[in-house]
């Protein structure tokens, strides 16, 4: 799947919750597919998982890491939900020292893993950081783009981290 099609679905699912506002509110987006995000007291070095049985999806998400940290791990494991969860009928996603890892009850080999987890984190970028929004707030004032205060006032109105931000306005080239 290529980036414009990640880019596609993840609008198309904001305009679905009618949420096209920042910050984005991806746990309400995941309750509204009906996907529980719950809060979990997770190791130290695993940020979130996506648990997928039949008619049923659970997010977990480590309670311990910062605000940002968990919307990008929720937004991510909702990439997985949308975009990954017919390869069988059970599965789990789990996002582990902030590189994100797929296990499955099926073998899965690393190439396939790198292309899933790549194809999740840009979802969660276009979910959290929608493009129009983004050039709507780039618009607004005379941001110096190259300079940490601006990056960290965008990702402030977005609720995601600077280097999140950074990293989406370098695939906007912006």
């Amino acid at each position: 799947m290529n980036y414009s099609e990640i880019n596609r679905i993840a609008q198309d699912l904001i305009r679905e919750h009618s949420l096209l506002a920042t910050p984005i509110k991806v746990e309400d987006i995941a309750r509204s597919m009906g996907i529980k995000v719950i809060p979990y007291p997770l190791e130290q070095n695993m940020s979130g998982l996506l648990v997928l049985e039949k008619n049923s999806a659970v997010i977990g998400y480590n309670q311990n890491e910062a605000r940002v940290r968990r919307r990008f791990t929720v937004a991510h494991e909702i990439g997985h939900y949308v975009l990954h969860r017919d390869k069988s009928d059970r599965q789990v996603f789990v996002d582990k020292n902030f590189k994100a890892m797929f296990r499955s009850f099926e073998s899965a080999n690393e190439p396939t893993v790198a292309k899933l987890e790549t194809e999740a984190n840009v979802f969660a970028a276009c979910l959290l950081m929608p493009e129009t929004l983004v050039r709507e707030e780039v618009g607004k004032t005379e941001l110096d783009l190259g300079g940490e205060d601006s990056i960290r006032d965008l990702a402030k109105i977005f609720d995601v981290s600077s280097t999140a931000m950074h990293y989406r306005l370098l695939n906007l080239n912006l």
